[in-house]
């Protein structure tokens, strides 16, 4: 469902499998990832999932990656899955990598957001 749900202030966006974008994204909720952007996104929550593309920069609070990324990833926790790849570079406050996935980038720790 899109948009408001059951009250929670969380708004939920998709970007659907045949979907493909070019440019930046910002979105203050939830952004579901399912097919192909080029550019750059800065949302508060971002998941990438097994048929998502993304080639640019994450900024965001939240991110979980099934499918692939290739840039930078800026996020206080950042999850893995098994079916992820990211390339490029990774920035985290708490990371999880599942067996399985790919992982060919730099990774450290974030620098403070102040």
């Amino acid at each position: 469902m899109l948009g408001k749900t059951n009250g929670n202030d969380t708004e939920k966006s998709v970007i659907s499998s045949d979907m493909k974008i070019k440019g930046k994204i910002s979105a203050d909720g939830e952004l579901i990832l399912l097919g192909s952007v080029v550019g750059d996104i800065k949302c508060h929550s971002l998941s990438v999932e097994d048929t998502g593309i993304l080639k640019g920069n994450i900024e965001a609070d939240v991110v979980t990656v099934s499918g692939k990324c290739d840039g930078q990833v800026s996020a206080d926790v950042i999850s893995i899955k098994s079916s992820g790849k990211i390339s490029g570079e990774v920035f985290y406050e708490n990371i999880s990598i599942e067996e399985g996935a790919i992982v060919e980038a730099q990774i450290g720790k974030r620098k403070n957001k102040n």
